[in-house]
């Protein structure tokens, strides 16, 4: 219990105290650099407050100066500031628009680029779909669980397929990530932090350049393969 306490304790301060600096700095230019080494210190104290032993496998495999559309597996909060930690890129994730409204830190997500989305709502969910191909023209790498949501158990979810439909719109390289670990720490509908390791493992980038919407399905298919025999359920 405290851990989770502390864990807590830690996940709120280190996010005001950001998001007030974001905001500061976005007030001057939104597309400053600082912002993104910010939000990797921001991920980096999250990660060591909850007691995870981060690691990082197949890093060297990412292009720095490549942006990528990042499709990765889902199972915790923890998962998102783990690939922040992680992943050497300026990333971007698609949120639940009611993360959105929360003061302070709401605001700096909207100021730091990040992209609000309704899935219940069509009309909205195309205009957050425009907004992170604008992202993506700035330079950003953009983050996609195509599981949309956390997935309850160990097994992974069925994949959706607007993640793919963006990368073939952008023409971006598909990024298979596997996360291993963050289920243990915290799990969807959990109460208490558990430290705990984890490993972000980086696969083979997938070419989307010249493919079409016919490809989508492939696209899939090959990554969601990946993220599988990255953690170890190849075949599942």
């Amino acid at each position: 219990m405290l851990r989770t306490i502390w864990a807590a304790f830690v996940g709120i301060l280190a996010s005001v105290f950001f998001a007030v600096a974001v905001l500061c700095i976005a007030a001057l230019r939104s597309t400053s650099q600082l912002i993104d080494g910010l939000i990797r210190l921001w991920a980096r104290i999250v990660v060591k407050g909850a007691g995870i032993d981060l690691h990082a496998e197949g890093t060297e495999l990412v292009d720095r100066q490549q942006r990528y559309i990042l499709i990765a597996n889902h199972s915790s909060y923890y998962d998102i500031p783990c690939i922040f930690a992680a992943i050497p890129q300026p990333i971007r994730f698609m949120a639940k628009v009611s993360l959105f409204k929360i003061p302070i830190f709401g605001w700096a997500l909207g100021r730091a680029g990040f992209i609000p989305i309704d899935r219940k709502n069509r009309r909205t969910a195309v205009r957050s779909f425009e907004q992170a191909i604008e992202r993506i023209r700035k330079g950003n790498t953009i983050v996609v669980f195509p599981e949309e949501g956390r997935s309850r158990t160990r097994e992974m979810r069925p994949f959706q397929r607007g993640g793919y439909l963006l990368a073939l719109r952008s023409g971006l390289p598909i990024l298979p990530v596997a996360i291993d670990g963050t289920y243990d720490v915290f799990p969807a509908g959990a109460t208490r932090v558990k430290p705990g390791r984890v490993t972000i493992r980086v696969g083979c980038a997938i070419e989307t350049a010249g493919l079409t919407v016919r490809d989508k399905d492939r696209l899939l298919e090959e990554s969601r393969a990946q993220i599988l025999a990255m953690l170890g359920k190849a075949g599942s």
